[in-house]
């Protein structure tokens, strides 16, 4: 979470940097053309006025490299199985994954959250759904299931299904439905 305040902390800087520099450019260009009559001053104040928008351009340049290196990290850590109880069952660790196909493995077809030996497994296709890391977020997709797949956000009463071959933002505290099956991301 701390490299993705960074990240608005830059932006916001940068913001009040063009903020800034426009109110003094404008105020400079304002004064140069309107008030003063003094051809000398107008050079030097053109000169000023380009060499506040080197600087300008070249501070820009700068903060949207860093943003652009800033590498944002998930607080998501695990996906875990919960059963009809609300127990703990299984948890898959997801640090340096970048992706886990859901379903229900079998000698010819092997998937990474394997949730063959639920309760509710008849309901599970094979390739139900995947989960996809992308910029620091997991995204959640039905990969057009028979019986669907339902994301209910933290907070929030109800789940809501979700769109075949569409991806849905998954944060910490959600809950994934395969179906039946819930998965709790941590």
């Amino acid at each position: 979470m701390s490299h993705l305040k960074s990240g608005y902390e830059k932006k916001i800087i940068a913001y009040c940097i063009t903020v800034i520099i426009l109110l003094i450019l404008a105020a400079l260009i304002y004064f140069l053309y309107f008030i003063n009559q003094d051809i000398e001053i107008r050079i030097l104040g053109s000169i000023v006025i380009m060499l506040i928008l080197g600087i300008w351009f070249y501070l820009e340049r700068r903060i949207t490299k860093q943003l652009e290196n800033t590498v944002y990290e998930s607080d998501i850590k695990r996906f875990v199985l919960i059963t009809r109880d609300g127990e703990r069952q299984k948890e898959w660790c997801c640090k340096g994954a970048c992706s886990f196909l859901i379903g229900k493995s079998s000698i010819n077809h092997e998937v990474d959250i394997d949730l063959a030996d639920t309760y509710y497994m008849e309901y599970v296709s094979p390739s139900h759904a995947v989960l996809n890391y992308v910029q620091g977020y997991w995204y959640i997709e039905d990969l057009n299931s028979t019986n669907g797949v339902g994301l209910k956000k933290r907070g929030e009463e109800y789940a809501l299904r979700l769109k075949p071959m569409t991806s849905y933002k998954v944060e910490e505290g959600d809950v994934i439905y395969i179906s039946k099956v819930k998965l709790l991301a941590r």
